[in-house]
């Protein structure tokens, strides 16, 4: 079943990292922007400003989820361009005016060209893309965006603001910038999800990001997940964050290798992953499983189709267990399973 632009809302507001009252160190490459009181000051309050905005694209859905394409069931990425395209026309406008505008007015507007607008679109829906945003609370004057018969390269200059908090311009530039110019393959969409750690000096540590990552599973599931990270990363394993297409993804790794890990996505909720490889050395423990346990284990994982089963079953991602409040009936199980597939490992 394809998730509507009311879902993807509603998750997008889940997974931006949550308000900090820690004053953190910026990186000095952002230091061009503004005093570092005054980025997190602009951080918060652009963090205000889109949960406004998924409220307001979740409320509205109807007028815009026109795109009727479906994304693969096991998919755990999102391209908005391709399944949402009007998020995706109204987000890039909005970071294209904190990464191009330039502050004026002791920084209570941002004087934008007419490059913020995206030129493969028709002017009919630059114009619906910014009026959303007006209903949003920001202010485009220079121009008028109700009238529909307008060349919009003839707009030499426009000046944004947003009157409820004038400093919410400044953290949408810094995202912007964060966004546009440091991003790294491993992580992505800093800006609609408002991850103030870009932006730090100093790394955040593992633990906080699977907090801010598992904060909405209840406070059992949370615990049991904590109590495997600080399990395994005792034991040796190295942590790695990944986020992709808004896929967050915290995978606990021995050398090279994927053991199991931690996922949130769009298509596929809050979920572990396992990925064994010597189950085989190990099964006579397995068998005192929960039979649910063992009927995973003995699905397997990989390609489907190489499996025999005939399709896609999502396989490639490992064996799937959902977060939800059931997992607790088995985590005495599943930490059994860890130790022997990490035991099976050192012993190599």
């Amino acid at each position: 079943m394809r998730k509507t632009l009311q879902d993807v809302a509603r998750y997008l507001k889940e997974i931006m990292t949550p308000e900090t009252n820690e004053a953190y160190t910026i990186n000095p490459i952002f230091s061009n922007v503004s005093d570092e009181d005054s980025i997190r000051e602009g951080v918060v309050a652009l963090r205000a400003f889109l949960v406004r905005f998924y409220d307001g694209l979740y409320t509205k859905s109807d007028l815009y989820d026109n795109c009727k394409k479906v994304s693969h069931e096991y998919e755990n990425r999102t391209t908005l361009s391709v399944y949402y395209p009007f998020l995706h026309h109204v987000s890039t406008i909005l970071k294209n005016i904190g990464y191009q505008g330039i502050p004026v007015d002791n920084g209570l507007a941002l004087a934008c060209g007419n490059t913020i607008f995206n030129g493969k679109l028709s002017v009919t829906k630059n114009l619906e893309c910014l009026r959303f945003l007006a209903d949003c609370g920001i202010c485009i004057d220079g121009m008028d965006i109700n009238e529909k018969k307008q060349n919009l390269s003839n707009i030499k200059t426009t000046k944004v603001t947003y009157p409820d908090n004038p400093s919410m311009l400044i953290g949408l530039k810094v995202m912007a910038i964060a966004e546009i110019d440091h991003r790294t393959l491993t992580n992505q969409d800093v800006f609609l999800r408002c991850d103030y750690r870009a932006l730090k000096k100093d790394e955040t540590d593992g633990t906080t990001i699977i907090k801010d990552t598992i904060k909405l599973l209840s406070t059992e599931v949370q615990d049991f997940i904590l109590h495997l990270h600080q399990r395994y990363m005792d034991a040796g394993l190295t942590c790695v964050v990944e986020v992709k297409g808004f896929h967050i993804y915290i995978k606990y790794c021995y050398k090279r290798k994927d053991i199991w890990g931690i996922n949130a996505s769009l298509n596929n909720g809050y979920h572990i992953n396992v990925k064994p490889t010597k189950t085989n050395e190990y099964s006579d423990i397995i068998k005192t499983f929960s039979p649910i346990l063992q009927e995973l284990i003995a699905k397997g994982y990989g390609c489907g189709r190489k499996r025999n089963i005939g399709r896609c079953d999502g396989g490639c991602r490992g064996i799937p267990i959902s977060l939800e409040d059931s997992i607790l009936d088995i985590r005495e199980n599943i930490e059994t399973w860890f130790d022997q597939e990490l035991s099976c490992l050192l012993k190599k």
